[in-house]
């Protein structure tokens, strides 16, 4: 149920809240933002804030795309806050946060905003009698900048290491302590493989809360780290020598009341629905990929052994596999599927819209699910599994060939897509490998740090 703005402006104001942080994520999967004082949220609500169509013709670079169809001064739009979703960001400097979707000014939802992708994709499964649950990932790096610009880990200790725990001790109970200063439930937190890598998993929730929080949640993660005097880095790789970062998105499938992955006399207990559900997105994984992996440098971590699942592949519990299938356990957590390709330059509205129509045309037309692969795909006799596209370039075809996304995401949002997706391959056409990875090293900061 939505929670009208004035109560809950009120909460906030009694909480010592001054301002409101209005945020939307553009094609090129940056947050952009407006703020307003809380006394002028009812307005961000009611009426909205003006934002130029051509925000989605930012490349990764900052810079408008020549050539794209939404590189024009015209078509202003108001971007209204959504007050079921506002929330704390730091309480104890006064800011609050709210995601924002973008309408015309006669007041009908704009074609190509992302956030009324998903929020249309999920209120077409309830009506189905489908739920979907989600939630993501998050790895990070923890750095300061070497000698050459290039991120230097800033918090010593081994891979998952409780050493790396205890010599960033400061730094994690801060992080804790401000994921529930702000209300983000989460699930769990650990140091990662890489040096200086954390990784923090959210709560599941709907589509729209599971794209909220990871929002949120990188915001928070970035002005925390940099309180510290360090910089957070999401870059799916920011430098050559070492693992990159995912954005692993988690998800489970209800249809009237009853699990779909789980329960069933399939593979680990899937339903036919549920086999209908993995075949879907297993079909639809190379058009997918440029949502979930939208850099040109996202294709540089997706390597073989490398547990970054660059097969067109699923498996039971397989870290290899694109989707990797967790069966319920024992505890009684229910059975989900993880996509695993995704990283956090993914624009996180458009990518659970695209999976939400995916999985819902898996429910209504039945497709034959391969046989899961145990074991590291990459050591299989060849042509047993298909690489996933390699490159941004092979990614965007598909994706521009995919019916099924451009009927779902309609012909403004999906053609506005194919240009940006144009811009980053032509954007990295003439970088060497060094190059690429310098240009989003220090991804979310676009354009880099001097």
């Amino acid at each position: 149920m939505s929670i009208p703005p004035a109560p809950m402006a009120a909460a906030l104001a009694a909480q010592g809240i001054r301002w409101v942080a209005i945020t939307w994520v553009n094609h090129a999967g940056a947050p952009l933002v407006k703020v307003v004082p809380l006394a002028g949220f009812e307005a961000a609500v009611a009426v909205g804030l003006g934002f130029s169509p051509v925000s989605d013709a930012f490349g990764t670079d900052g810079g408008i795309a020549a050539g794209h169809r939404l590189a024009r001064p015209d078509g202003d739009l108001r971007l209204r806050a959504d007050p079921a979703a506002l929330a704390p960001l730091e309480p104890a400097s006064g800011w609050a946060w709210a995601p924002g979707e973008r309408f015309e000014r006669s007041g009908v939802p704009y074609a190509g905003d992302q956030r009324h992708l998903c929020r249309r994709q999920m209120e077409q499964l309830r009506r189905a009698g489908v739920e979907l649950r989600a939630g993501f990932e998050l790895e990070w790096l923890v750095a300061t900048p070497a000698t050459d610009g290039t991120p230097a880990p800033a918090i010593p200790g081994g891979p998952y290491g409780a050493d790396r725990l205890v010599e960033g001790l400061d730094y994690a109970t801060a992080l804790l302590e401000a994921l529930e200063a702000a209300g983000l439930p989460w699930l769990q937190f650990h140091p990662e493989y890489g040096a200086s890598q954390f990784e923090l998993s959210l709560a599941p929730g709907s589509a729209l809360e599971a794209a909220d929080r990871l929002v949120q949640a990188k915001l928070l993660i970035q002005r925390l780290t940099r309180r510290f005097g360090w910089r957070c880095s999401f870059s799916p790789k920011p430098s050559l020598g070492r693992v990159g970062n995912g954005g692993h998105l988690h998800l489970s499938v209800r249809q009237g009341g009853t699990a779909l992955l789980e329960g069933g006399d399939g593979e680990a207990g899937l339903s036919d629905a549920g086999a209908g559900v993995l075949a879907a997105l297993l079909e639809e994984l190379p058009a997918l990929l440029a949502l979930a992996c939208p850099l040109a440098v996202s294709y540089r971590r997706l390597a073989p052994g490398s547990w970054s699942a660059p097969f067109q592949v699923w498996g039971v519990e397989n870290r290899e596999a694109a989707l990797r299938l967790v069966p319920a356990a024992a505890d009684g957590a229910p059975a989900h599927l993880e996509l695993k390709v995704a990283d956090l330059a993914a624009n996180p509205y458009l990518l659970l819209g695209a999976v939400q129509a995916v999985v819902a045309d898996g429910l209504a037309r039945a497709r034959p699910l391969p046989p899961p692969v145990s074991g590291d795909p990459s050591l299989l006799p060849t042509g047993t599994a298909a690489p996933l596209p390699a490159s941004l370039a092979a990614a965007a075809a598909a994706f521009a060939a995919s019916d099924l996304l451009r009927q779902a995401l309609g012909e403004a949002l999906h053609g506005s897509l194919c240009d940006s997706q144009a811009a980053e391959v032509r954007r990295a056409a003439g970088c060497s490998e060094a190059e690429l990875v310098a240009a989003a090293a220090w991804w979310p900061v676009v354009g880099g740090i001097d």
